[in-house]
């Protein structure tokens, strides 16, 4: 737990720099309800993180409360487990079975990036929900089938809804908890003795998972659709691509092979060819047979069928990157449930020598899982080994080479960072974002040479879209204005910024585009320009910062009286966000007060 942030960790954390100084549980409560990430606001994972503000800006206790967030999950996992065994089967099922469940579902190394990546808290919440919601679904059934109909629909009908909502408001795919209980009524529980109100709550369930289905399909697919053309690979490629994708999981699971495990799989391509054709053979063979046969081999059918149910969103149609192990985090339980209890039965029908056989190779199997989840988590928490690692292992990984040269900076060896840098360029590649983290050196480093105008022209022109570019500019115009980088070169920038707004890869980025070069302009006091920039940034992606940089740019240009009618405009309009933030908060008032003595 002594690594850093990652990635996206800080990006997504940084909401919690704009709570006012010793903030109370109104305020927390008021910037989590915003809508800040997702499209529900994941309002319940921005909570758990402002709620720890305290601890901002270092990882330890943000992992910590990830850790004891997973094993509050086992608990709940092995409740769940032991409710669905008492209601699908008759024979009891030893103890050291649960616990045989919840250790390797726990301790499994394809867990760890999903602990550990401190953003990942949403897939916690979310599957702590899940599965609380399923635990309240699977004592409702109980006491139904003991025929004390009150109580058990009224637990029932809970975990259906006020505890999936919360499940949904940690992340989307927390609505899966539907498609789990379909899976469980028509597979495990679908050859026991039931009372008609189940069968008809099965099939109510059924029908309205359906509909809902479908309405949230055609509700999400338009704006999925034109995600794509902020991605490298199509509709078509994605969707095609995860029936290999969903295989390597399987197999990264059932092997363990150290290498295969982390968050550095940006490097995962098109599939096509012979492979494709198998992995789709093979993925739609495994569920035709799991349907089919879902009376005759209930166990089987509950491992397959629970595993695809839990990739049905971010494993389809949406505009995701092909490759992350979070996605696995719930719905490996179906394989792992399945196979300990199988072997469970199996070694109840062998001899004593079979029994010992049986009982070294599992012992075995565990110390695997333990080794590899070790190993893992020793380089988590070691960001020099983990970045070595992860361009080692994945040497095409555009990630994992900027991650190395992250950690390589933060941790005073910039030379050794740019020098790897250089390394991985490509001259041959469009791609603009090695381009701008070249410039980003300026920074840290003096006497640096840097790329030709024209190349940097040509590439701003043409690259695709990344986010990541987006995220340097970031860093760079704010390093300028901070003065952190005053050796920048400012008019490099220049010509990489005008590149990208001709783009048309970047039309949805355009709007930052712009307010950094707004920004660029205001630094050299260039207000009117600056104001036109931010004007149309402001047009195009309505936003408060924006909208407040025009408010001063306008006093400092001497039009005071645009500026209040524009902060009035901006009160109004965007109260809750103004008041839900300190940031905007103080900013207002300094304009106000700059308003009341307007001096450039």
């Amino acid at each position: 737990m002594g690594g850093p942030f990652l990635l996206d960790d800080a990006p997504n954390l940084n909401v919690i720099s704009q709570l006012p100084a010793n903030p109370g549980f109104v305020d927390i409560v008021h910037l989590s309800s915003t809508g800040l990430a997702g499209a529900l606001g994941r309002s319940v994972s921005i909570f758990s993180f402002l709620l720890q503000h305290e601890s901002w800006p270092n990882p330890y206790n943000f992992k910590l409360i990830n850790v004891l967030l997973h094993l509050f999950n086992g608990s709940l996992l092995t409740l769940c487990c032991v409710l669905i065994t008492r209601q699908w089967r008759q024979q009891p099922v030893p103890l050291i079975v649960f616990a045989l469940i919840t250790f390797i579902w726990l301790a499994h190394p394809i867990q760890v990036s999903t602990v550990l990546y401190v953003v990942q808290r949403m897939t916690l919440l979310s599957s702590l929900f899940s599965l609380l919601a399923i635990l309240f679904y699977l004592f409702g059934r109980q006491l139904v089938l003991q025929e004390r109909i009150k109580s058990g629909l009224a637990l029932m009908l809970s975990g259906l809804t006020v505890i999936a909502a919360l499940a949904v408001l940690s992340k989307e795919n927390g609505v899966l908890l539907y498609l789990y209980i379909l899976v469980l009524e028509y597979t495990l529980f679908a050859g026991s003795e039931e009372s008609a109100l189940l069968l008809r709550m099965r099939r109510a369930l059924l029908g309205v998972t359906v509909v809902v289905g479908l309405v949230g399909l055609l509700f999400i697919l338009p704006t999925a659709l034109q995600g794509y053309e902020l991605k490298p690979f199509s509709f078509q490629d994605r969707v095609l691509t995860q029936f290999p994708v969903l295989l390597t999981y399987l197999a990264s699971i059932a092997l363990l092979l150290p290498n295969d495990f982390g968050v550095f799989h940006d490097d995962f391509l098109t599939v096509q060819g012979p492979l494709l054709f198998l992995s789709i053979f093979l993925i739609l063979g495994l569920l035709a047979l799991a349907l089919i046969k879902r009376k005759q081999w209930p166990l089987f059918a509950f491992a397959v069928l629970w595993y695809f149910a839990g990739h049905a969103l971010e494993s389809t149609f949406l505009p995701l990157e092909y490759y992350f192990e979070h996605r696995n985090y719930l719905p490996v339980l179906g394989p792992i449930f399945a196979l300990v209890i199988a072997s469970s039965d199996f070694f109840s029908r062998l001899d004593t020598l079979r029994r010992s056989v049986l009982m070294v190779t599992g012992l075995i199997v565990l110390l695997l899982i333990a080794i590899t989840t070790m190993r893992q988590t020793t380089l988590w928490g070691n960001a020099i080994d983990q970045a070595y690692a992860a361009v080692e292992h994945h040497p095409n990984s555009r990630r994992a080479q900027s991650n190395l040269v992250e950690k390589l900076s933060t941790s005073g060896q910039p030379q050794s960072a740019f020098d790897y840098h250089m390394t991985v360029i490509n001259p041959q590649e469009v791609a603009i974002s090695p381009y701008i983290r070249w410039l980003e050196f300026s920074c840290i480093l003096h006497g640096i040479a840097f790329p030709e105008d024209e190349v940097l022209q040509q590439q701003a022109l043409h690259s695709p879209h990344d986010y990541g570019a987006i995220f340097s500019l970031n860093n760079l115009v704010f390093g300028i204005l901070e003065k952190r980088c005053p050796r920048a070169p400012v008019a490099k920038l220049q010509i990489v910024l005008d590149g990208l707004v001709s783009n048309p890869n970047f039309t949805v980025s355009e709007p930052d585009i712009l307010l950094f070069q707004a920004l660029l302009f205001a630094t050299e006091g260039n207000f009117i320009k600056a104001i036109d920039l931010a004007s149309a940034s402001f047009q195009q992606r309505p936003d408060v910062l924006v909208g407040l940089y025009q408010v001063n740019w306008l006093i400092r240009s001497g039009q005071p009286s645009v500026a209040a009618e524009m902060l009035q405009r901006l009160e109004s309009n965007y109260l809750d966000e103004i008041n839900a933030s300190a940031d905007f908060s103080a900013r207002v008032q300094f304009l106000h007060k700059r308003l009341e003595n307007p001096v450039n």
